[in-house]
């Protein structure tokens, strides 16, 4: 059965990860919309301590904190302009040439073309949010041989939907 976390347990996970945290967060979401964020994210620890045991902290605060930051700009695609009512200039959303549902399949097309363990690798990591780390332990090898496939992956990414992402963007 499991034992019911004390409020030991979030204070001093919040007290090792928060500032790591905040520092992420704040690279990749506009600063308005940062606290809101990780505020979500220590509640939700706090609503999953008191159902489960959490053997690794950090690798699931970073798991819903990306699950988080990309649910906060899938809503934003979706919304209209905002209006700043006080400058009186309507803000402009830039237009996007490409089709979301497009890019999203070549995407899955890119990665594809990966080799298994390089696609292995990149996916475990940007998309379900585990570390290096973790997945070097699981499967077995080297932390630096988990380093390489993620960045070959990458650069192989990168240079797949080069055309993708100037089409999307309709960039020159």
């Amino acid at each position: 059965m499991y034992e019911v976390p004390s409020s030991a347990d979030w204070s001093d996970t919040y007290a090792a990860y928060s500032a790591e945290l905040r520092e992420f967060v704040r690279t990749r979401v506009p600063a308005p919309e940062v606290d809101d964020l990780l505020q979500d994210v220590w509640v939700r620890l706090a609503e999953a301590l008191e159902t489960q045991h959490i053997a690794q902290p950090r690798a699931w605060l970073y798991r819903v904190t990306r699950n988080r930051i990309a649910d906060l700009y899938r809503g934003q695609e979706s919304r209209p302009a905002v209006r700043d009512l006080q400058d009186g200039d309507a803000y402009v959303a830039p237009t996007l040439s490409g089709d979301t549902t497009d890019v999203l399949e070549e995407i899955t097309d890119a990665l594809d073309l990966l080799p298994p363990k390089q696609r292995e690798v990149f996916t475990r990591n940007e998309l379900e949010g585990e570390t290096l780390r973790e997945i070097a332990d699981d499967l077995g090898v080297p932390l630096k041989t988990v380093i390489s496939r993620k960045g070959y992956a990458r650069r192989r990414l990168q240079d797949i939907l080069l055309d993708t992402y100037v089409d999307y963007f309709g960039l020159e």
